[in-house]
């Protein structure tokens, strides 16, 4: 018996390497799948809503993909234009980098009597100038693949409302109802995940944007598009935020250390009040993930589709994680998931479950 299940362990970590490998080298076809069936499970009860008040459920898909679609346009026209900017603004920048720079050698040398230049040993001009080509060309080459994320989100919302039925039809009933049910389940908790997350970088973003823009930091805008975008990557995205609108801000406001300081204590009031205070407690009741595997998950799915696998990290951990919660064998590795907060009320919630399908 135990031979058995060791056989089965590590067939389902040959199969787990494998279907990563799979998923690696067809990332052009999975990743724009796997972003329309997540935006088909957020996009859905908008839809339904629309559908309510009697508006087609064609010219509801129609309408609810070309208003998304037309955001998500603007916003990567506006980072484009963004970087192109910081670009043209990027000699001025590294005029005033290189002035500090000699001042903190100056510094250092008259304490230490040291004299030691950690930039001149690397090339970091060029390295950042290439870093934010590369990132603008990532840009660009994932909005190319709009075109297949939108084909495959039209089939999937048109296809969702029948979805259930045909579990039920296509199985025996008992299944059926268990699998629609899991499927219903995965539904409500990412949306409520997204939606919650969504309405939390947005936040973020706005309070970003103001308080730089009353500091005077240059491209606030900026700072604050990009705080929205990177709380979608949790802890690390909203760290690297922080970390640059700091550095830019030294360079930008040496030697004022007034304005210098309302960066800093700005930066990390935000990230501290949201990040530690209102993020934790807002998703506490809809999110029962450990932090470690969040952080596996961010290094797995970032090294299979490296940024944009950032993103999609934590829903995927969650539809893993109910996914588990659901089938006996599995059952086990949701509660590795899980943060341990949840797991008498797990439990209770599955034995419920086994009475009513009896």
């Amino acid at each position: 018996m135990k031979v058995e299940k060791v056989e089965t362990v590590l067939l389902g970590t040959i199969t787990l390497v494998l279907l990563g490998a799979v998923m690696k080298l067809a990332a052009g076809v999975m990743l724009p799948m796997v972003i329309a069936g997540i935006l088909a499970v957020t996009l859905s009860p908008l839809i339904n809503i629309l559908h309510k008040i009697h508006i087609p459920r064609n010219l509801s898909v129609v309408i609810v993909i070309a208003v998304v679609f037309g955001v998500v346009f603007l916003i990567i026209l506006f980072i484009q234009s963004s970087i192109a900017a910081f670009i043209a603004e990027y000699p001025k920048y590294a005029a005033k980098f290189s002035v500090l720079n000699s001042e903190l050698i100056g510094f250092i040398q008259n304490k230490t009597g040291i004299s030691y230049d950690f930039f001149d040993q690397i090339e970091w001009s060029g390295t950042l100038l290439r870093y934010l080509g590369s990132f603008s060309s990532s840009i660009v080459s994932f909005a190319s693949s709009g075109l297949l994320i939108m084909i495959f989100l039209i089939f999937m919302l048109l296809e969702n409302p029948f979805a259930p039925r045909k579990m039920i039809l296509a199985f025996e009933t008992d299944t059926g109802i268990r699998i629609s049910r899991i499927l219903n389940r995965i539904t409500g908790q990412v949306v409520k995940y997204l939606n919650l997350k969504f309405i939390i970088s947005t936040g973020t973003g706005i309070i970003v944007w103001l308080s730089l823009s009353i500091i005077g930091l240059d491209f606030a805008p900026m700072w604050g598009v990009f705080a929205f975008l990177l709380n979608f990557i949790p802890s690390i995205g909203s760290a690297i935020v922080m970390i640059i609108t700091i550095l830019m801000g030294i360079i930008q406001f040496y030697p004022e250390p007034g304005r210098i300081i309302a960066v800093i204590v700005s930066m990390v009031g935000i990230q501290m009040i949201i990040g530690n205070f209102i993020d934790p407690r807002l998703q506490a009741s809809r999110l029962d993930i450990s932090p470690i595997v969040i952080l596996f998950s961010l290094v797995l799915w970032g090294w299979i589709w490296g940024v944009v696998g950032m993103f999609l990290a934590v829903p995927l951990t969650v539809i893993v994680q109910i996914v588990c919660q659901n089938i006996p064998f599995l059952y086990p590795v949701s509660i590795i998931i899980g943060s341990g907060r949840k797991i008498e009320h797990i439990k209770d919630e599955k034995s419920n479950e086994g009475e009513e399908d009896k």
